[in-house]
Parts: C-alpha cells; structure tokens; sequence
C-alpha cells in the first residue's frame, strides 16, 4: 500500500515538474530594423514638378531564401543559420524600399525619387527595378549583392542593367552590430545606385 503511494506522489511530482516546465517562459525574440541615419527628411512632395524627373522605385524582390522574418549568416558556402529569436521587424522587403528611396532621394535632390505603390496620376520617367540576391553575414562581414534595372517609362526600354556588390565589416560581435552594418551596406549600395543612375539620366535626357 505505501509502495502505491509512493509512486502515486512520485507520478503528481512528476506531472507538477512537468506543467512548471512548460509554464517556463522561453527565450524572447528580439526584433531589428535597418537604419538608413536619415533622421529628418521632411515631408516628401509628391505633387508632379512640371519638367521635373521622376524616379519610382518599384517593389524590391528578394532571393527566396532572404524572404523570412529571422537574421542570416553564412556560416560556409553551402549552410546558412537561421537566428530564430533574433528577427526583423515587420516587413525587410518594404524596409529596405523604404531605405533606399530615401538615400536615393538624398543623393538626387534634384529629381522627385517615389517608391512603390505610387500615388494615382504621378506617373514615373524612370522605374528602378532591384532584386537583391545576397545580403547576409559572411566572416565578420555584410554581403550585399543585388541586380537593378532602369527603364525608361515611355519607351519601356531598358537603359541601363548593373550588378552591385559590397562588403561592410561588422564592429563587434552582437546581432545588433551586423543589422548596424547592414544598414550601412544598403546606404551605400543606394548611393552606388543612384551615382550610376544620374550619370545615364543626364546622358538620356540630353539625348531627347
């Protein structure tokens, strides 16, 4: 008889251990966001500038591997890890678009830079079309790599077709310090860009 209250205690012991387990909390996920360092841009003017040129940005396509809410680094050539508690915030899609449009519009004052969707009857002179097909940590580092077209609107000609690709050392060894560095290889992958882009814009509208 003592012997089956025995095991009866152990087994509610065993149960009270487990639900204690369970009750737990487990480790929390920490987000991040890209960071462009453009504290203030001010209102952004969308009304058409009568013989102003206008960029629009179209949705920016990642590699299908990079469309997943959790941070990656490559850890060889052929593995990649996954930091499941260690994710971006929202959308890294719209947050890269979001990013590059303003760095884009900060290097090309001059010209009116809309991203994607853009408002009805504002219609684009040019459209830069970017699919990103790197952007992890490899080594210490951020890898940026990505393909961007511009075309021009009208004629829907492609005017110009370049591959980017960048490395920016990360300083330190934190998750937040590679999302720093990856916010300053996108910085710098758009100024890249729309260096590229002003040069063949001006060559194309002097040739009009």
């Amino acid at each position: 008889m003592k012997t089956d209250s025995l095991a009866s205690w152990l087994v509610v012991f065993l149960l009270i251990s487990l639900c204690i387990g369970c009750a737990s909390p487990s480790q929390p996920t920490r987000f991040y966001r890209l960071d462009g360092g453009i504290d203030k841009l001010g209102p952004v003017d969308l009304t058409p500038r009568p013989g102003g040129v206008v960029i629009g940005i179209d949705a920016i396509e990642l590699a299908g591997y990079l469309d997943r809410p959790q941070i990656i680094e490559r850890t060889s050539s052929h593995r990649l890890e996954l930091y499941e508690f260690e994710q971006w915030a929202g959308s890294l899609q719209e947050n890269l678009l979001a990013l590059i449009r303003d760095r884009i519009q900060q290097q090309l004052s001059s010209m009116q830079v809309i991203a994607y969707p853009w408002p009805l009857g504002l219609k684009p002179d040019y459209e830069l079309k970017l699919v990103i097909q790197r952007f992890e940590q490899v080594e210490g580092s951020i890898e940026l790599q990505g393909l961007w077209t511009l075309v021009e609107t009208d004629r829907r000609r492609i005017v110009l077709m370049q591959q980017n690709r960048l490395q920016e050392p990360i300083q330190g060894e934190t998750i937040e310090a590679g999302v720093v560095a990856a916010s300053v290889a996108a910085s710098r992958f758009s100024e890249q860009i729309a260096e590229q882009m002003l040069q063949q814009i001006d060559s194309t509208e002097k040739a009009r």
